[in-house]
């Protein structure tokens, strides 16, 4: 079976999904967010300790040597942001907005630190990054890298510094077992035969992944300040 491979750098827009208490995609207002305004993600995979087991003979002699498989637990994703959007801040964190007085539709201006919601939201984190010196696929299209954090929890804000400087806003928070996001609520890949259709993901995320990888073709999401309509499916 044939294998894709690319060399990738940059990343191009990031997508953002709002998430229930199961791990489900919450369609309706405000729901998703796109943004080319994310400097860095870094995602750290954790792991359960490793138990080794040995056992020497009377000889001295190393007679039982093992050791347990790795044990992902999750993954710990720090996000940094040079261009601020509230809402996205509010999907990530569940950080409270904070809205201005226009009628009859206010704008979200801001969002609030607060003990009572920091760190309840759920949502779900797409990625997609340049590939260097390729060519267009069949049909003429552009291939990315494609990154799927389908059920991201707990998140904080970290430490950010006002000053005679660029300021950039950082948030952790680690991906969950259970997802619910199954092959997902967007197009995100193409058909490989004509007319090269897009559609969501060929196969389900389950339970136990934490995330997923591949190349596609299927166009970038726009991104734009603020979260949008997520039609129910």
């Amino acid at each position: 079976m044939p294998t894709q491979c690319g060399a990738m750098s940059r990343g191009r827009v990031m997508r953002l999904t709002r998430l229930d208490d199961c791990g489900l995609v919450v369609p309706g207002p405000a729901a998703t967010l796109v943004t080319s305004g994310m400097v860095q993600v870094v995602a750290t995979p954790v792991y359960q300790d490793q138990e080794d087991i040995s056992v020497t003979n009377a000889n001295g002699d190393l007679c039982v040597d093992d050791q347990s498989d790795p044990a992902l637990r999750w993954l710990t994703l720090q996000m940094d942001f040079c261009n601020i959007d509230p809402d996205a801040i509010n999907i990530i964190s569940g950080a409270p907005l904070v809205v201005d007085d226009a009628a009859p539709t206010p704008n979200d201006v801001g969002f609030r630190w607060d003990t009572a919601t920091l760190g309840t939201a759920n949502f779900a984190l797409e990625i997609w990054s340049g590939i260097k010196g390729q060519g267009c696929t069949e049909g003429g299209f552009e291939n990315f890298g494609y990154w799927l954090y389908p059920y991201v929890v707990q998140a904080q804000l970290n430490e950010y510094t006002v000053a005679n400087a660029a300021l950039t806003l950082s948030l952790t928070a680690r991906t969950s077992a259970g997802s619910g996001w199954g092959v997902g609520p967007y197009d995100v890949v193409r058909d490989v035969l004509t007319p090269f259709a897009p559609g969501p993901l060929v196969s389900p995320i389950t339970a136990t992944q934490h995330g997923h990888f591949q190349f596609t073709n299927a166009p970038l999401p726009t991104a734009a300040c603020g979260a949008v309509v997520l039609p129910a499916p």
